[in-house]
């Protein structure tokens, strides 16, 4: 009876083409089966194929990491086999051989023929295949593996040899016992896994980064330590910082272990803040400044925080997120802690290496943040293997630049290991990095010797060196991290500078950061890079979904132990317990599950494979996203890509690829693939874009790119081509500010459908010159209705006399029509997820683009309260002919109500009036927030509504808009808070017959004690309601649009009692 197996080519089978020698030929393997062993096995017969059937399939699923089998057997007086499939399942070997027997009822002996190709396609005949096993049970009973030494080493046949003859003594012994809890791997092979794989054995001293750092200061106070922009700090000032900031915190009731949140952005000040809390014995806890509010107090809460230290420009934040919070933290400013007279010598707080260090939240699988604690030896087990593998060490003059965010666990690093090795850290602001001239500048400006990127950045740095080269100065080795690096990126990394070394680095949050890493000096010679070998102090494991230890070289569950293990989530028991588990093979010591993809290679470094929760099921059949993105990368010309499941109408789930690259076609890329792959892992769509969208980590945002699989490729309606000139043109930009493949643009396409914003409505305005302004967009979004605007001669200035209430949605014959005002600074398009919520529910909803708001329109004179609700009055009465909504977004609001007493006074009252997110203050707090946006200038109001999400799109936005956005907002407060004003001083001249619904989401920070406040409403009406929404913050009209939705469609619900089904 005979048995083979093919070459694997799916997503899990082992990279048997990773040959450990280069020899060709056939290969033979024979291992002598002892008698009390077939003795133990059934008599010829199907009993006898059956069990030597569930002996292979065993181990080809433990080799393939796969549960399912297929396999096919040749009967007596058949040439060609029967295809079979048999589910390996936790279960008995009994039991086991019971499914075998059943999946191949044979009453003779047989040839069985096991395939490790792609489940779905036809076996392969023993002769054909590259790898095959028998048994000669006769009477020298042997097992004997037959082999293709291009494809499979003498090594590893003899270990698959091995695996077949523990799986057949442990059915032979015990054949009730669960097959799958007995590990298949021998003595010698666990001995290599668990100690020559793991990282070497180095002393770990006693201590603590900061103390570490203090001995530097004390052995040359007067070397550079830090600088950014113009200013620098020596080792002495850096220290002087940060012991005042530790000696406030002690003051303020700090004890050891106490979370403590630093809201600066990055420059020297933070650098001092995140010292004094390590030297105070506190635990590092970093916040963006830009979060909005009810993140950052979302994770006050979570780790328990008491003590937040901010800046100018992030205190109002803070305090925001404190209360949002509930919890009774000090907020302390760290300009005025370091402009104040307290000590500058160290504290000498007593902190234990087992102490915690640091809090970093990552995103969850759940949504809901996680806060990975790691402890002060991890910490510094990963910056002694960051100063040895980054040369570090005895050098002089070493500076390291400190790029990431403060918020990516590898920003630590980044400062906190050349301050320890004696070196300096240069801050590099993000606005220098988005210049990528500007931070190769900075490179060689300040004598930078050590550098980390995310390959993303890396690609476009490398982009613009190959158009302008240029000396990287000093620099001698940059680190790559964040995502897997690519063969095509190395290959012209090192055509460029071969004298700069590349370390490809690999870690997590939860093991303190960086594990393992891969040091080039030249590209490799293998079509992949892996993430190298384990690093001092560091247990390495690949195991499967039970803990034991797969074969080297198949695939598992990366998997981490030992000092670089953190503590677990703050606060979070249940998915601590999930993620970090006893290490089953070294007692009392913290294993960390990844949740990452990877396998061994025969030289011992790692091949990451992707996310083991990227593993997906497409009609039956498990596929390994990263094995499809890493054949794309292997295309001449990809630069990036990644693949996103699209579920698409009903059951259907279709793989979309997206990928960024000069010349590929998707006709190409769908041939290479099916070349490569099989049939069900070939992507259904294939998406070019000029970059893929990136995460604020520098990451590739699966996210956007879902979203976006949603409308690229398989709309429903024809494609129709632009045709005319215009409509052409108009493509052309669209393609360019949408990022979407111009031949995927048709004339019946609408821009907010294809993935539009705010921002990018006003990218591709500005590159019109003027010829069209934002209302022409917002009221005419499909291409071939706005070319014909633009064909019209009706340019920006006409728009001005357009109107100000621009549709946006298309409903026929509509039920009610909702017209919207926006927040301040805001503009008509703020609404237009709230108008695709309700476009099929028959309710046409409008947005008011206020006068002198249109970022892409010549400057015109804005408008105060009563003017715009003159002219938006009289416009819903002329063009408007449903029975209308109002809804007015805080400041909108003033304008909603005094539109609705215009409306009621020419007899055409509106329903209802929504006013959201805002209540009725005092005349002393009104004219507080007026004088506060008077005085600020309009970067800070920029900034502010960044904090707040309301305009997180208009990062980087230039100058002269900016002054826009700013001037739009201070208008709008102070109008709006005047005409309020009125309304406290003179009630009656403001009330109106139309009831009042004031909406309110229950994290929104400034409208605290709604539940109650609600009702001063009736200062100025009879009937007032409240409806609450959970969550979306103080913007929850763009944020969460489906809860906004589903109160209008039960206002109109109340008055159309006998309507269904929606739109007439």
């Amino acid at each position: 009876m005979t048995s083979a197996g093919k070459q694997a080519t799916g997503t899990a089978a082992p990279r048997w083409t990773e040959a450990a020698n280069t020899a060709t030929g056939p290969g033979l393997q024979r291992v002598r089966l002892d008698d009390e062993l077939v003795a133990g096995l059934p008599a010829a017969g199907p009993g006898r194929a059956a069990t030597l059937l569930a002996v292979h399939a065993r181990v080809l699923a433990t080799v393939a990491a796969e549960r399912e089998v297929h396999f096919g057997f040749v009967a007596p007086g058949e040439s060609a086999p029967t295809g079979r499939r048999i589910e390996v399942a936790n279960s008995s070997w009994t039991e086991l051989i019971e499914v075998a027997r059943a999946a191949a009822p044979v009453t003779g002996d047989c040839e069985i023929v096991l395939d490790l190709s792609a489940l779905g396609g036809p076996p392969a005949p023993a002769g054909a295949a590259p790898l095959w096993v028998s048994y000669d049970l006769g009477a020298t009973p042997q097992l004997i593996v037959r082999h293709d030494r291009a494809v499979l080493d003498d090594g590893y046949a003899r270990r698959f040899a091995g695996y077949h003859l523990a799986a057949l003594r442990a059915a032979a012994e015990d054949p009730s016992a669960p097959h799958h809890r007995r590990s298949l791997l021998s003595d010698a092979e666990m001995e290599t896994q668990l100690y020559r794989l793991a990282g070497r054995r180095a002393e770990l001293p006693r201590t603590t980064f900061h103390e570490l750092f203090e001995q530097r200061v004390r052995a040359d106070p007067a070397r550079p330590a830090a600088s950014h922009g113009p200013a620098t700090l020596t080792y002495g000032e850096l220290n002087a910082r940060a012991n005042r900031i530790a000696h406030a915190l002690l003051a303020a009731g700090l004890t050891a272990e106490a979370p403590v949140a630093v809201v600066l952005d990055r420059t020297l000040d933070w650098l001092a803040a995140a010292l004094g809390v390590f030297k105070a014995g506190g635990v590092y806890l970093p916040v963006r400044p830009d979060f909005p509010a009810d993140r950052v107090a979302a994770q006050l809460e979570r780790s328990e925080c008491r003590f937040v230290l901010a800046e100018p420009g992030s205190d109002d934040l803070a305090r925001a997120a404190v209360a949002a919070a509930g919890v009774d933290a000090a907020v302390l400013s760290v300009p005025g802690l370091l402009a104040g007279a307290g000590p500058g010598t160290d504290p000498g707080v007593p902190v234990a290496p087992e102490q915690a260090a640091y809090i970093y939240f990552t995103s969850g699988s759940t949504g809901a943040p996680k806060g990975a604690v790691c402890e002060h030896a991890g910490m510094l087990n990963h910056l002694l293997m960051k100063i040895e593998d980054m040369g570090l060490a005895g050098r002089d003059g070493e500076v390291v630049t400190q790029t990431a965010s403060q918020c990516f666990d590898i920003s630590l690093w980044q400062f906190a290991a050349p301050l320890m090795a004696g070196g300096s850290v240069r801050i590099v602001d993000t606005e220098v990095l988005l210049s990528v001239g500007g931070f190769l500048d900075e490179l060689t400006a300040h004598d930078v010797t050590v550098a980390q990127v995310v390959p993303s950045y890396l690609e476009v740095m490398l982009t613009h060196l190959e158009q302008w080269p240029r000396p990287l100065g000093r620099l001698r080795s940059l680190s790559v991290t964040g995502e897997a690096l690519k063969l095509e990126l190395v290959q012209r990394w090192f055509a460029a500078y071969p004298q700069i070394a590349l370390v490809n680095a690999y870690g997590a949050t939860e093991v303190s950061d960086d594990t393992m890493h891969e040091i080039l000096d030249r590209a490799p010679e293998r079509d992949f890079v892996t993430v190298g070998t384990s690093r001092r102090n560091i247990n390495t494991y690949v195991v499967d979904e039970n803990l034991a230890l797969v074969p080297l070289g198949s695939p598992g569950e990366i998997a981490f132990s030992g000092v670089c293990v953190g503590r677990g989530y703050i606060n979070d028991e249940e998915r601590t317990r999930q993620a970090f588990v006893a290490d089953p093979f070294r007692p009392g010591t913290r294993m960390y599950r990844t949740g990452d993809f990877g396998r061994w290679l025969p030289e011992g470094r790692i091949e990451f494979l992707g996310r083991r929760d990227e593993q997906v099921k497409i009609r039956g059949f498990r596929i390994e996203i990263g094995e499809i993105e890493n054949k794309l990368l292997t295309f001449p010309g990809v630069r990036e890509s990644a693949v996103v499941i699209d579920d698409g109408a009903g059951q259907m789930r279709n793989l979309v690829a997206f990928y960024s690259g000069d010349g590929p076609a998707p006709e190409q890329l769908r041939d290479f693939l099916a070349g490569l792959l099989p049939e069900y892992m070939v992507p259904t769509y294939f998406h070019g874009l000029d970059q893929l969208p990136l995460t604020e980590n520098g990451k590739i945002d699966k996210k956007v790119l879902k979203r976006l699989a949603g409308t690229l490729g398989h709309g429903g309606a024809t494609y129709v081509a632009p045709t005319t000139p215009t409509e052409q043109r108009l493509a052309m930009r669209w393609a360019e500010v949408l990022g979407v493949p111009l031949e995927r643009i048709g004339r019946d396409d609408d821009f907010f459908e294809l993935g539009g914003t705010s921002l990018a409505a006003v990218r591709m305005l500005i590159g019109m010159n003027g010829a069209l302004s934002l209302k022409q967009l917002v009221g005419t979004p499909r291409l071939g209705e706005l070319a014909t605007v633009l064909d019209g001669h009706r340019g920006a200035a006409g728009a001005a006399r357009a109107g100000l209430v621009q549709p946006l949605s298309s409903v026929t014959n509509p039920h009610h029509a909702l017209i919207c005002f926006p927040y301040a600074g805001g503009n008509a398009v703020n609404f237009r997820a709230l108008a695709t919520a309700l476009r099929h529910d028959g309710i046409a909803v409008y947005g008011v683009e206020l006068p002198g708001h249109d970022l892409a329109a010549e400057r015109e004179p804005m408008a105060d309260v009563p003017q715009v609700a003159a002219r938006v009055a009289a416009e819903i009465r002329e063009r408007v002919k449903a029975p209308v909504l109002l809804w007015g977004h805080c400041a909108g609001a003033a304008a909603a109500l005094a539109t609705a007493r215009l409306l009621e006074q020419a007899g055409t009252p509106a329903e209802r009036v929504f006013v959201g997110a805002l209540l009725v203050e005092s005349a002393g707090e009104l004219r507080r927030e007026s004088a506060a946006a008077e005085a600020a200038d309009n970067a800070t109001l920029l900034a502010r509504l960044r904090e707040d999400s309301a305009y997180v799109e208009l990062d980087g936005l230039q100058p002269e808009r900016v002054d826009v956005v700013g001037s739009a907002y201070r208008h709008d407060v102070v109008t709006a808070n005047r005409h309020l004003l009125g309304m406290l001083a003179e009630p009656d001249r403001h009330r109106v017959g139309t009831p009042v619904h004031v909406v309110a989401a229950a994290d929104d920070p400034s409208t605290p004690g709604y539940e109650t406040r609600y009702a001063d409403w009736k200062l100025i009406t009879d009937r007032v309601e409240l409806h609450e929404i959970a969550d979306g913050g103080h913007y929850f009209a763009g944020s969460r649009p489906e809860a906004a939705a589903e109160l209008v469609r039960a206002a109109c619900a109340v008055q159309q009692p006998a309507r269904v089904g929606g739109a007439a």
